[in-house]
């Protein structure tokens, strides 16, 4: 793992923020800092050990209209489970990231990526802290892992989570938090390869959307990492000025999943 740290980088961003002219262009959010990793252990609040430097967009949502919010109470009583006011086939979310050795020495990086819906937050430290043997180094496991990559000095590499990869997130995510799915099984199999760890789902779940996203970033060299999230909004589900803010149900954050580890 790495030791790395954020700087602010307002001035030096070069993923730009474009606004959607109407629903079917997508908007681009860019992070407002920029990664690096200089290669060493990275060592979190209190001590502890965490996979690397993280970096998150919050998306600013508007809140549901009183029409918005029949459909929902409808669908609730048809389908008997909560609905959620942000849905994953209307909202769809992709991840650009740029990363650059900035070493003279050929190196490895690895992103992984994390989130949160209206219902549950995922963070893969939390988990490996819950997760490991006392005195082992944690293991980390993100709810999106794309495949390590090595760069040669000065290097770059770009590097797109998909929205289909989010659409798995999304559903192991909900099976996560809202149905006890267990976490290994779920997170380490594509659903539709091996749906294992998914028996309690409801079948075609409307999945609440994932509308916070963390990246974190490692690297074996001293690396900097840009990333900008990229969503498709087709009910406008952004905020704009003048309206009313987005809160999930009961005005309730969204709990932090830890898992139930048995014991080993």
């Amino acid at each position: 793992m790495s030791r790395a740290f954020v700087v602010g980088i307002a001035s030096v961003l070069c993923l730009a923020f474009v606004a959607a002219c109407n629903t079917n262009d997508p908007v681009y959010v860019p992070a407002l800092m920029l990664l690096e990793s200089d290669g060493q252990m990275n060592t979190g609040a209190g001590g502890a050990t965490t996979f690397g430097v993280k970096g998150t967009v919050a998306l600013k949502l508007r809140a549901s209209t009183d029409a918005e919010k029949a459909e929902r109470e409808a669908l609730k009583a048809k389908l008997n489970y909560d609905v959620p006011q942000v849905r994953e086939d209307r909202f769809h979310v992709e991840v650009r990231y740029t990363v650059t050795n900035v070493s003279d020495t050929e190196g490895t990086f690895t992103v992984h990526v994390d989130g949160a819906n209206e219902f549950t937050r995922y963070d893969e430290d939390v988990v490996a802290a819950q997760f490991s043997d006392a005195g082992q180094d944690p293991e980390f496991f993100g709810l999106i892992e794309p495949t390590p990559q090595t760069l040669a000095p000065g290097a770059v590499y770009q590097g797109i989570v998909r929205e289909d990869d989010f659409h798995e997130a999304a559903l192991d995510l909900d099976a996560l938090g809202r149905y006890m799915a267990p976490f290994l099984a779920v997170l380490m199999n594509r659903s539709e390869v091996n749906p294992i760890g998914l028996e309690m789902v409801p079948p075609a779940l409307i999945r609440p959307a994932i509308w916070e996203v963390t990246l974190q970033f490692s690297a074996t060299q001293r690396m900097t990492c840009q990333f900008l999230v990229r969503v498709r909004d087709d009910d406008n589900r952004l905020w704009e000025d003048g309206s009313a803010v987005f809160v999930p149900d009961n005005d309730k954050l969204p709990a932090t999943f830890t898992p139930v580890i048995p014991k080993r």
